[in-house]
């Protein structure tokens, strides 16, 4: 293992709320070889999913749990949304009660490698002889959770931001969907076009910080140095303030003024809905929400990808994936947690997922064999985003621990903006704030 990062051994800030207290956590890992089954094993599952994600989630541990050859049993726990679960983990390793498998956010990420809570699952000692393989994950998603070169979690419900449009409302404002936008300004010039022609905003999206971090992949701008954290050095600051991005938070804030674009706020849910109900002519959201915003739309929604306006942008993959946390578990607990992570990896529970919930499928078989398939075209439209998405330090995203206190101040900074404050000084002290965050986040931990 080429990781050079000192483990955990003091305080740890997630989110502005959640300070994690940790001691003497050792991350150390082992050599795969063959473990022993000793009889059946009950092994404790944080999940962190709601609603019909957490329907396609339940269906599959229940599948893993009629048909398995070593008597292993998941128990799922459902712990609340991913800051929950998170809250809920400070509390387990304290008390030295943490579960052997955790359903964990993206930006979880840092904080569960630099923790040493977490185990690669390729290192783990697995029953019989065929452990975890990481070369059948998806290029795209296994890229936002390597670390060193070494694959540290199995994505699981994977999302990426999607564009959805009604097709209709294009025509009407002269707007040719197969030559779609070539970068996001672009495309807050459609929104722009389509109200000048048509009387109906062009645009909708919540003002979420998630989106200042996609804007800047898809730019080819990573978001911290050095690397995005993705190299042997930790991130030490936040970078995302640059012409290309002040720019399209400009243009987002006129497009707004003048009506071009719905204003919701921070309400994802009030987002599809303005679209669904036909009071925005284009959605930008996770790809995961196609499924509702569908069910709930009278018309034919479809999708184009992503403006990518730079070689090595693309969007960063959101979503969740699959923890194992070794330290203070048994091997044979490990190694039963490795064949749950097989499972649902594989290929067929990838595709299954997919078609359940709508989160894009991790496993490259599944992804191919869906695009071969797959006759929806906004679902073709999104295979094939990310089947296209390079694999590149921008689309890696940023990974630290202070990721979480980062996200609210950049939240805060964009409804700011949208409220008519200066763009790029609202950006300035949002990145300010995150890199002295970070700082303290690399002190208390060594780094």
């Amino acid at each position: 293992m080429k990781n050079t990062r000192k483990k955990v051994t003091a305080a740890i800030s997630l989110t502005a709320a959640v300070t994690f207290l940790l001691a003497g956590c050792s991350g150390a890992t082992q050599t795969p070889s063959t473990a022993e089954p000793s009889g059946p094993i009950t092994i404790d599952f944080w999940y962190s999913v709601g609603g019909s994600s957490a329907d396609a989630l339940l269906k599959q541990v229940d599948a893993f749990n009629a048909d398995n050859e070593y008597d292993i049993t998941i128990n799922p726990i459902y712990q609340g949304d991913y800051t929950e679960t998170a809250a809920k983990l400070t509390n387990a390793v304290q008390s030295g009660d943490t579960p052997v498998l955790l359903q964990g956010g993206d930006t979880f990420s840092a904080y569960l490698h630099d923790s040493g809570l977490a185990t690669s699952p390729e290192t783990i000692a697995a029953f019989g002889e065929e452990g975890f393989d990481g070369s059948a994950v998806v290029a795209a998603a296994a890229n936002y959770y390597t670390f060193d070169d070494e694959l540290w979690a199995v994505p699981l419900m994977v999302s990426q931001p999607a564009v959805f449009f009604d097709a209709t409302k294009l025509d009407a404002a002269g707007l040719d969907a197969t030559t779609p936008p070539s970068s996001i300004d672009e495309l807050f010039d459609w929104a722009d076009e389509i109200y000048a022609a048509t009387g109906t905003p062009g645009l909708v999206f919540q003002q979420n910080e998630w989106w200042n971090e996609q804007f800047s992949a898809l730019n080819g701008v990573v978001y911290c140095t050095p690397d995005n954290g993705l190299g042997a050095d930790p991130a030490d600051a936040f970078d995302f303030v640059n012409d290309e991005l002040v720019d399209t938070w400009t243009h987002y804030q006129s497009s707004l003024q003048s009506g071009a674009i719905v204003n919701v706020g921070s309400d994802g849910v009030a987002a599809q809905n303005a679209f669904s109900v036909g009071q925005a002519a284009i959605l930008l959201a996770s790809s995961a929400s196609l499924g509702t915003t569908t069910a709930a739309a009278a018309f034919d929604i479809q999708a184009f990808a992503l403006p990518v306006s730079a070689d090595g942008g693309g969007a960063v993959p959101g979503g969740s994936a699959l923890w194992v946390l070794g330290e203070g578990h048994s091997e044979a607990d490990q190694a039963a947690a490795v064949e749950f992570a097989r499972f649902m990896g594989s290929a067929d529970v990838q595709q299954q997922i997919f078609e359940d919930s709508g989160y894009l499928p991790s496993n490259q078989d599944a992804l191919d064999a869906l695009i071969e398939s797959e006759t929806s075209q906004p679902k073709v439209a999104l295979l094939e985003q990310l089947t296209n998405t390079t694999d590149s330090v921008a689309t890696g995203g940023c990974h630290n621990g202070a990721f979480g206190q980062s996200r609210a101040d950049v939240r805060s900074a964009i409804q700011a903006i949208a409220g008519g404050a200066d763009v790029e000084s609202s950006l300035v002290a949002a990145q300010d704030k995150g890199t002295d965050q970070l700082v303290a986040y690399n002190e208390r931990v060594g780094q």
